[in-house]
């Protein structure tokens, strides 16, 4: 049973719309496409995890997608969570290609592709690391007795992996072994440590305590706010800025129409720039000069509000 589904992470939306409205020739937009190309090949890794876990029994295992929960002041994050009531088994989750070479005497791992090397942390330690963080936080609220397992899943069947010693392999598989490990783990692991009522708590407190990650993106990459492109694009050929005339929306560029082009700059806004949003924003992003107007489009956004006339905001739909 899923419990917790695998959404797009918010930073790869963030991303898309930082890309999508800085003008080509920003300094740092090449950092900014550089991450988001790593982010969408880490996210399509996870997906490829997908196939594999629909063989599980949904009676028996409860899948967590993207968790992000807290010791204290520390966060810790798990790619994707599986809970029985035997145990709880951590996969981390790479999308790798080309070679990967596992060093265990400096804990590192260098990926060789294209005649190129390059060191990354090594997945072992952070799936480890995890499951230190993940024993610490049951314990806290009562779920003592839980063996935690983990292994690092490469989800491309191409990428060659390497070690100069045979210590990773019970650690790091094949994403399409992954069935054969979790059997495997399985039969190490035969008395049951939660009823049916405890892990139906665990659940509801598991997804009680999951914690979004706010990122600032402008903050993140050094962005001015005053370099960021305003305006209502053309759903059909990007063109910036659209015209709102007559109740519509109007490409000057491809002619095309709309009446709800505006709520992906409202969702841009909500990513790059605050979670709340005024009449006066609103008009400021998207151009129009109306405040009869604004508030018209807002209201039928079916947003949140907060404040009473001249100091309402609408707010951002929560996840």
């Amino acid at each position: 049973m899923i419990e917790k589904e695998r959404c797009i992470p918010e930073m790869i939306l963030k991303l898309e719309a930082l890309l999508k409205r800085m003008p080509e020739m920003e300094q740092g937009k090449e950092k900014v496409r550089s991450e988001l190309n790593k982010r969408n090949a880490g996210y399509k890794g996870e997906q490829k995890l997908d196939y594999y876990l629909s063989f599980l029994d949904e009676k028996e295992y409860r899948i967590y997608h993207g968790l992000r929960l807290t010791n204290g002041k520390h966060y810790f994050q798990i790619d994707t969570l599986l809970v029985t009531r035997k145990m709880a088994f951590i996969l981390e989750v790479k999308n790798w290609n080309g070679t990967i070479i596992f060093d265990p005497e400096f804990h590192q791992l260098i990926r060789v592709q294209n005649d190129k090397q390059e060191a990354f942390h090594d997945p072992i330690s952070q799936a480890e690391h995890q499951s230190r963080q993940l024993r610490k936080w049951l314990q806290d609220r009562g779920f003592t007795y839980i063996p935690i397992e983990f292994a690092v899943i490469i989800s491309s069947p191409s990428t060659i992996i390497k070690s100069p010693t045979n210590q990773i392999s019970n650690r790091v598989i094949h994403a399409h072994r992954l069935i054969h490990k979790i059997t495997s783990i399985e039969k190490t692991h035969t008395a049951e440590r939660l009823t049916e009522k405890e892990l139906k708590k665990l659940s509801r407190i598991l997804l009680k305590k999951h914690v979004l990650q706010e990122i600032d993106i402008l903050e993140y990459f050094n962005i001015k706010l005053d370099t960021i492109l305003t305006g209502v694009y053309c759903p059909k050929c990007s063109a910036l800025p659209m015209i709102f005339h007559w109740g519509k929306w109007r490409c000057p560029t491809c002619k095309t129409s709309s009446a709800i082009a505006h709520h992906q700059a409202i969702k841009d806004y909500f990513l790059l720039i605050n979670p709340t949003i005024t009449n006066a924003e609103f008009r400021r992003f998207t151009h129009i000069t109306s405040v009869y107007t604004a508030s018209k489009l807002l209201a039928q956004m079916d947003l949140e509000q907060g404040g009473e006339k001249k100091n309402r905001v609408y707010k951002k739909p929560a996840n």
